[in-house]
């Protein structure tokens, strides 16, 4: 199997293509939120399209498959929204972020329109896709309720499982699901794509939580702090700060690439198992890489799949 961080640069482009063509449909969205939904490392939709080619062998998606892939990534857009006016980031995929260009209102506006946009590309699908979608942003809203609220009784290290589980961790899930639904596969597969998916994102976010407790932006006044601090008050006590994120996030990816176990093992051969361990190694490496600042030498990218603690 293509490494993912190949297998993205070679999906990207039909991704936005299929994107733009969506969002350029007379009066289907705003024009001034395309630049916005045109952007992005598109890793969901990757993960999808990855799991997607494994189980069918196909070099080039099927409409199907592409279209869903178009819907997570559509999903995760409008959830960017809404999440940079919840934590005050004034950055979004190197642009300033959406309310600030647009206005709280306008934006909240959008991101509703947005939102319809995957519901629209699931629904040829059948309604077991738009229940799962909308299960998977009933998540992300709980999630992102946690983050800022609180969840009663639970420890930092507790909430902060929930929270990426529930903001982050479900829409991979999803997208992996739908990859392996795509390809028609039965109940058994798709369960252990849906739990490899999941820890995924979970890997995923902590990587993107370490990039931020490292970001100049964490001082921003007025900007939300977010579950990097519960992250970091989880290994509150050890003597190493850094090392201690760097184990974290070290179970968090051999978690992820056990997940493909007895569901999925008749249906992968031992290479293309540790290719998607690989995927989660390649998603975590980009995550790094495009969050930390230039001259941070606590994590290192020596290639897009391969993190190493200095």
């Amino acid at each position: 199997m293509m490494p993912f961080y190949e297998f993205l640069e070679e999906i990207r482009p039909a991704v936005n293509r299929r994107i733009g063509e969506v969002t350029g449909d007379e009066g289907s969205i705003d024009p001034g939120v395309v630049p916005l939904l045109l952007r992005g490392k598109r890793m969901r939709a990757g993960l999808l399209l990855h799991t997607h080619a494994a189980l069918t062998g196909r070099k080039a998606p099927t409409r199907r498959a592409l279209d869903l892939a178009c819907a997570v990534e559509l999903a995760h857009a409008a959830s960017l929204i809404l999440d940079d006016m919840l934590d005050g980031d004034i950055l979004r995929r190197g642009l300033p972020s959406h309310h600030l260009t647009r206005g709280t209102g306008r934006a909240v506006l959008d991101a509703v329109g947005v939102l319809a946009l995957p519901y629209a590309l699931a629904a040829p699908c059948g309604a077991e896709y738009v229940a799962m979608l909308a299960s998977a942003q009933q998540s992300m809203a709980r999630g992102a309720a946690w983050e800022m609220l609180g969840g009663s009784g639970l420890s930092s290290i507790e909430l902060y499982d929930a929270i990426i589980a529930r903001k982050t961790g479900c829409l991979f899930a999803l997208a992996a699901a739908w990859g392996a639904m795509a390809a028609d596969e039965d109940e058994d597969v798709v369960a252990a794509f849906a739990d490899f998916g999941l820890f995924t994102g979970k890997a995923m976010q902590i990587a993107d939580d370490i990039a931020d407790l490292h970001a100049p932006a964490a001082g921003v006044p007025g900007r939300r702090p977010g579950s990097e601090v519960l992250l970091l008050q989880g290994i509150a006590g050890e003597d190493r700060t850094d090392q201690a994120l760097a184990a974290r996030l070290d179970t968090e990816i051999a978690r992820a690439a056990d997940r493909l176990g007895d569901g999925a093992r008749q249906r992968l051969t031992p290479g293309e198992r540790e290719a998607f361990g690989q995927a989660v190694r390649d998603i975590v490496g980009l995550t790094i890489a495009g969050g930390l600042p230039p001259g941070t030498a606590t994590f290192q990218v020596v290639r897009p799949g391969a993190l190493v603690y200095r």
